[in-house]
């Protein structure tokens, strides 16, 4: 039988050496999850607006533009207008912002590396194919939720 609840307390235990190992703070990671997957956003598409950015982090434009001026005044956005349109604000990673994301990757990496040396190729396979099955599960979750938050409830309150 599957014993969850001894896989948790296994996760629970480990999780400062899954989570926190020593190599991250040479990444200077003194930053929030969202700066963390903003970022990373920025790093895959090279550029993005306000607008696009608000959308991927699913927050306020106000809580966008508090994250984006703590990372241009630290140095890893540059924050600039379209050519095209210059109301349209435009966000690209500085150098520093490219490196360190880098680093960031590829640490990330090494670990994964680590791991899957340690596996033969049949349990490579398998491993691969439930990290889809989980991404799969997670997507389509996230997608009901959304899909339930998006819909309109009328309420009839009775007034005496």
């Amino acid at each position: 039988m599957f014993d969850l609840d001894n896989i948790v307390d296994m996760l629970i235990d480990n999780s400062k050496k899954l989570f926190f190992p020593s190599e991250w703070i040479n990444l200077d990671i003194k930053f929030s999850k969202i700066e963390i997957f903003t970022l990373l956003f920025l790093d895959k598409n090279k550029e993005a607006t306000m607008t696009e950015l608000v959308e991927y982090i699913n927050s306020p434009m106000s809580t966008a533009t508090g994250i984006i001026d703590r990372l241009v005044r630290n140095g890893y956005i540059d924050r600039g207008r379209s050519e095209t349109d210059r109301r349209i604000v435009v966000l690209k990673l500085t150098d520093a912002g490219s490196e360190l994301i880098t680093n960031f990757k590829n640490l990330i990496s090494s670990y994964l590396k680590m791991v899957i040396d340690e596996l033969t190729e049949e349990e490579q396979q398998f491993l691969i194919n439930i990290v889809f099955k989980i991404i799969n599960k997670l997507q389509s979750q996230i997608s009901d939720t959304k899909d339930d938050n998006n819909k309109t409830t009328i309420k009839k309150i009775n007034i005496e």
